[in-house]
């Protein structure tokens, strides 16, 4: 579909049907950096500038936009008085980071009863103001007669489009670098460099030093990047000419160089064009001019070729005449004879000067005779010896081997990256000085290697060691000695990883749990969503596979089979740990035992535990509901509440207290948490300190706020629903608005547990100040994780500290976290598409990595939210209540997890899982089988004697006389240990077929829950089917919905329709008549849809159109039968736009719904051998006898054959 724009919903403006609250989606959480020039526009919302109460009204008019730093605005304040009495206002201005208002304050404002005052002031930006928001407050003091005084608070937000000083790092020295002979000096590392831009018919325009970006008035850019033309990667310079607005022009890289004399020179790159571009081609040129030549003047052309290539292109350029001589070398890429700047987006690859005959990495195989033998380890009985044979450059290509007696594999060195160059290949900006070796003196002793660099104005020791202990191979590098810190100038390391391997990869285990078979090239960051663990597993060959792990927060993993580079990231300074083992699950348990890692104080308390994981609702209605609950039995529990926020959900940060009034008082608040203590169930509030408001108390870029490696802050979520951008804290500021919230919160709420957004759902970052200063990762981490330390501690009893997603770089500190276990595979349109590991590979499967490692030391929950858990698929089969899902947290041994408060698919998902789960808590992973050989069938054994197998495979698999269906599981776990003399009580559960019907039960000393399945994944019995289509002209159209009715639909639920794009979100919307499809039961019932078709929509466009029924009140939608989105809505056909506006209509081709195969619909009575029923029913023992309970909100009257003398080896006496 072409030309479709999706607006955001402003606030205020919500539309019908959508959700109010959901779980961010990754992609806003991930802070792109942005150039120091050429700032995307920034969107002006918030909240509009205006308080109220008690009839008096204080409000701001300022423009939107300031043109640029240090510009002055005229900025009106407004008092309104709509009462019977005179009021006296006091107003103070209120503006951040040396902005000023003149005057900034007014006195003793009179305002009489119906009447208005209008103030005036100028306020004048910062000079070194940001590209960015900033806010003007009001703080208004009201007094009138016999009433107590008024505090108004209006606050206007506004975006400064053009920076000043601020964003101004410190720049490299322009003066020639000093190339020594046999050089290869690496162009794109050089930090003196600068672009020099010309429009065709305006004069040259030379930027300052060190620049990148895209220019704010052309769109011309120069950028470092890694491209990859044709499956080869190189490092580059990216160059598009200047091309905004119809202007055209040139942009060349200068760099000061001095070559030595008497000896040759050369300049070796390569060239190419975006791949994706339909370019006429560039032309590049090599220019030279003297080094004292005017700034902005043009060399020599020395070298040029017009291409338009998409693969590389090597060249070479003899620049041996200026041996001896300093010179300005010019990299241009001009758009070509037709000045044609149109997908000119272009590539200078790997550009090297080469002076003399540099040193040459060595291509043959490592001499094992001179290696130097640093210990051995055994791991379930492969012996393995380390050893390792220095190169050149010490260990940064040093070969590192594991050798086993059946095979020997290997990596290539380290590539680390400090002061933006490559230190492990002589191409770099960086001159090796120097290496000394130190052999291990001992045994068990390290092999320590000092290499010491230079540069251009910067000077430093790179000290690595290499050394076995407790039977793994440890690699750890640091930077000493290095030349002292200056304004945004720090000596570290900023990138490093292994080498290639000498073999190629078959299968990789990573993250909370995907094995990747025969990958492809990717990258997978690390978060909670995707690289979730620090440690990853490389299978070589069926009986060696590596373990690779990291002491500090690695950036990703890299994947690059085409150069045998399968390898963690890390920074700064790092320990690297390689374990060999058998297979993967052999060596993360070796992990698990050498790592160090201890669970914090609140693993206990929240192990285990069933999860209520609730977004939206009041305060007291959502307290009743899980009374409701909880009279159910569902108080092995933890509810975690996300949504109570003074100012609504993620608004205005860290502005959270008292809470929201919208969703009920301050007592009704208190209400929902003491329901939960009384019945023994841990409550946990929502907080977040990543994301700060500019219009909150206490912003300031210049204090509060973290900033890229360019001088600009980094921009945090954006609040769509209000248009609201929000920054990055810096992690050293976070405590005087966590400590003054949680002291509040704990004096008024009492919450028996936190979570903290966000903290374990993104990487911990590193991070400048406005004045420079740089804050590494290692530190952010920490300082998070003593954050939680201290919550933990003022809470107390060891009140159990939640986060999203979950990483383990908090463990000890953290005690849990709610899954996103996301699946390997290809993205489907819509909102979600982010929400799926984008890999090409031969094959794929979920696997319980993550718990491998750490089951009994972080408590991950359920296997994530459900829109980003399906990503796209149906929720009914891929959702929180769904066998897929339900299989994942059983693989796992996660605590089941839901999203409402009550409900028949809640309370069945805790009967049929919660017994599991408490049996499974705290226990260890044994071993993990794919059974014969097939990743989907996977058997799971725990050190308790704990048994899981799950069937995710497409064939039915039977296991110990029970058939697993795909998604289906059995069970088997003992509870807590018994006495020696006494049976261990076991827990059994299952998803499996039974007379070829998918059913469900779970069988524990306390209950039996079995369900034969009649209803079945939330579905209400509707469904909607297209009807006549008419097309009215006039843009107009009326479509007839034939409704099948099995049940009404639920009080308070009205339809919406949707027309939407590609990627579900809504073009414009629909109309019903009725707007309730009521009628006999069962039955068919039509209604009527019409809509009007925005002008927007050209020929040739066409849209979607998903349908579905909501609540008002609280924007939930049903689950209807039909093809559905993964949004809860039901996909109808499509809409096209023809010419003359003509309407076409196709419906969605009608298909079975494939719920109904996972169900029981026809009632069939399934014999589970102590009970025969085709619904859902809980059998309690109580007293002698047993209590019978059915799932609630059952549709017909519950059956069930109980046999008494069959019932935990019987007979019990008799049923209530």
């Amino acid at each position: 579909m072409s030309r479709l724009t999706h607006r955001p919903v402003r606030f205020g403006q919500r539309r019908t049907g959508q959700r109010r609250t959901q779980p961010r989606p990754l992609a806003a959480l991930l802070s792109v950096a942005t150039a120091l020039l050429g700032l995307p526009s920034l969107a002006v919302a918030y909240d509009p500038p205006v308080d109220k109460a008690e009839g008096v009204t204080v409000r701001i008019e300022a423009p939107e936009r300031v043109e640029a730093a240090g510009d002055t605005i005229d900025v009106a304040v407004i008092v309104e008085n709509a009462g019977e009495a005179p009021l006296s206002a006091h107003l103070r201005i209120g503006l951040i980071d040396g902005w000023q208002a003149d005057p900034g304050e007014f006195a003793d404002v009179s305002v009489p009863a119906g009447e208005t005052r209008r103030l005036t002031c100028r306020v004048q930006s910062a000079a070194d103001s940001y590209a960015a928001h900033y806010p003007i407050h009001v703080r208004a003091t009201v007094r009138r007669p016999d009433k107590p005084e008024l505090k108004l608070h209006p606050i206007a937000v506004l975006v400064v489009d053009k920076a000043g000083g601020g964003g101004t790092r410190r720049a490299a020295d322009w003066k020639p670098i000093v190339l020594a002979p046999d050089t290869a000096f690496a162009l794109e590392q050089a930090a003196a460099r600068r672009a020099v831009m010309q429009v065709f018919g305006k004069p040259v325009e030379v930027s300052e030093v060190g620049w990148s970006g895209s220019h704010p008035q052309h769109s011309g850019s120069l950028n470092r990047v890694d491209s990859m033309l044709g499956d080869v990667t190189k490092p580059c310079l990216g160059i598009h000419p200047p091309w905004r607005d119809g202007q055209s022009g040139t942009l060349a890289a200068e760099f000061p160089i001095q070559l030595p004399a008497d000896t040759p020179a050369t300049l070796d790159f390569s060239v190419g064009m975006n791949p994706e571009g339909q370019s006429d081609g560039v032309t590049f040129r090599v220019r030279v001019l003297p080094w004292d030549a005017p700034a902005g003047e043009w060399g020599e052309i020395v070298w040029e070729r017009h291409t338009a290539a998409k693969t590389w292109e090597d060249h070479k350029v003899d620049l041996s005449k200026y041996a001896g001589k300093a010179v300005r070398l010019q990299l241009e890429s001009h758009p070509g004879p037709k000045n044609n700047t149109g997908w000119d987006s272009c590539f200078w690859a790997a550009p090297t000067l080469v002076v003399g005959n540099p040193p040459q990495a060595d291509p043959s195989p490592p001499a094992w005779d001179r290696a130097v033998t640093l210990g051995r380890g055994t791991v379930a009985g492969l012996d393995c010896e380390y050893r390792v044979v220095p190169g050149n450059r010490g260990l940064l290509d040093a070969a590192v081997g594991l050798v086993t007696p059946h095979q020997t594999v290997w990596f290539r060195g380290f590539q680390i990256t400090v002061d933006s160059a490559r230190l492990d290949a002589s191409r770099s900006a960086l001159a090796l000085r120097s290496v000394e070796v130190q052999r291990p003196a001992a045994p068990g002793a390290p092999l320590k290697a000092r290499h010491h660099f230079a540069g251009q104005d910067s000077e430093f020791d790179l000290v690595g060691e290499l050394a076995a202990t407790d039977g793994v191979l440890t690699a750890s590098f640091r930077v000493e000695n290095a030349t002292e810190p200056q304004p945004w100038r720090h000596i570290h390391i900023e990138d490093a990883a292994v080498g290639p391997w000498s073999l190629p990869l078959e299968r990789l285990f990573a993250g909370t749990g995907n094995v990747v078979v025969k990958p492809g090239r990717y990258r997978l960051g690390f978060d909670g969503h995707r690289l979730s663990t620090s440690f990853v597993g490389f299978e070589f060959t069926p009986q060696l596979c590596v373990i690779q792990a990291c002491d500090v927060p690695p950036s990703h993993l890299d994947v690059i089979p085409a150069e045998r580079h399968f390898s963690l990231h890390a920074a700064p300074d790092f320990r690297f740990t390689f374990i060999p083992a058998p297979d993967a699950w052999e060596g993360v348990k070796k992990w698990r035992d050498v790592n160090g890692l201890r669970p914090a104080g609140g693993v206990r308390q929240a192990a285990g535990r069933f999860v209520f994981d609730l977004w939206g609702g009041r305060y007291r209605d959502s307290a009743d509901e899980l009374r409701r609950a909880f009279r159910y039995g569902l108080t092995d529990s933890m509810v975690i509440w996300h949504n109570w926020q003074r100012w609504g959900y993620d608004y205005r940060l860290p502005e959270i207290c008292p809470p929201n009034p919208q969703l009920g008082s301050l007592d009704d608040c208190r209400y929902l948490i003491e329901s939960c203590r009384e019945a023994g169930v841990l409550f946990a509030l929502h907080d977040n300190y990543i994301d700060f408001y500019p219009d909150a108390e206490g912003f300031s870029y210049r204090e509060r706020i973290a900033f890229h490696s360019n001088g600009t802050p980094v921009r945090a979520w954006l609040n769509e629903g209000r248009q609201a951008q929000s920054y990055r804290y810096r992690a050293d500021q976070v405590e005087p608005f966590l400590q003054a919230n949680l002291r509040w919160i704990r004096e008024n709420l009492a919450p028996t547990a936190y979570f903290i957004d966000v903290w374990s759902s993104i990487g911990p970052y590193d991070y400048w100040t406005s004045d420079g200063r740089f804050f590494d990762r290692v530190f952010t981490r920490n300082t998070w994780g003593n954050h939680f330390a201290w919550i933990r501690q003022l809470l107390g009893n060891q009140a159990p500290q939640i986060s999203e997603s979950g990483h383990d770089q908090l463990i000890g500190w953290l005690d849990g976290a709610q899954t996103n276990h996301l699946r390997v595979g290809n993205p489907l349109p819509g909102y979600y598409q982010w929400s799926v590991w984008n890999w090409e590979c031969q094959d794929a499967e979920r696997v319980p990595w993550f718990d491998a490692a750490h089951h009994d030391r972080f408590v991950l929950h359920g296997a994530g939210y459900e829109g980003r858990y399906a990503a796209g698929l149906d929720t009914r089969l891929h959702g929180m209540y769904s066998d897929d899902y339900i299989a994942t947290e059983v693989l796992t041994g996660h605590p089941a997890m839901v999203s409402r408060p009550f409900g028949e698919d809640v309370v069945r998902k805790y009967w049929l899982l919660s017994r599991l789960m408490r049996a499974l808590a705290l226990d260890r992973i044994e071993s993990v089988e794919f059974v014969g050989g097939d990743i989907h069938r996977q058997h799971v054994r725990w050190q308790r004697g704990g048994e899981v197998w799950c069937n995710r495979g497409e064939s039915d698999w039977e296991v110990q006389g029970t058939v697993l269906p795909q998604y289906g599981f059995l069970a088997k776990a003992p509870l807590a240990a018994a006495g020696d003399d006494s049976k261990p009580q076991v827990v059994e559960a299952a998803v499996a077929r039974k007379d070829g019907i998918i059913v469900e039960y779970a069988r524990s000393p306390e209950w039996l829950y079995v369900n034969g399945r009649k209803s079945y994944g939330g579905t209400l019995p509707v469904r909607p089917l297209p009807g006549e289509f008419r097309d009215l002209g006039e843009r107009r159209l009326e479509l007839q919905v034939n409704w099948q009715l099995r049940r009404n639909l639920p009080e308070n639920y009205v339809l919406f329709a949707h027309f939407c794009d590609e990627e579900g979100a809504i073009v414009f919307q629909g109309g019903w008549e009725p707007r309730r499809p009521d009628g006999p039961i069962p039955g068919t019932v039509a209604t009527v849809l019409r809509a009007a078709v925005p002008e927007q929509l050209e020929p040739g466009d066409a849209v979607e159109l998903r349908i579905g029924a909501y609540d008002p009140r609280t924007g939930r939608r049903l689950t209807l039968a039909g093809p559905r989105d993964g949004e809860g809505r039901i996909r109808l056909g499509t809409l096209a736009v023809g010419e003359d506006a003509k309407l076409t209509w196709t419906a969605q081709s009608g298909s079975e719904d494939p719920v109904q195969a996972r169900m029981n619909a026809p009632g069939k009575v399934i014999d589970f051998g102590d009970v025969a029923t085709a619904q859902g029913v809980r059998i309690n023992r109580e007293g002698g006898g047993v209590r019978v309970t059915a799932l609630p909100h059952a549709e017909d009257a519950v059956e069930a054959e109980i046999r008494l003398d069959r019932l935990w080896g019987g007979p019990v006496q008799g049923v209530r």
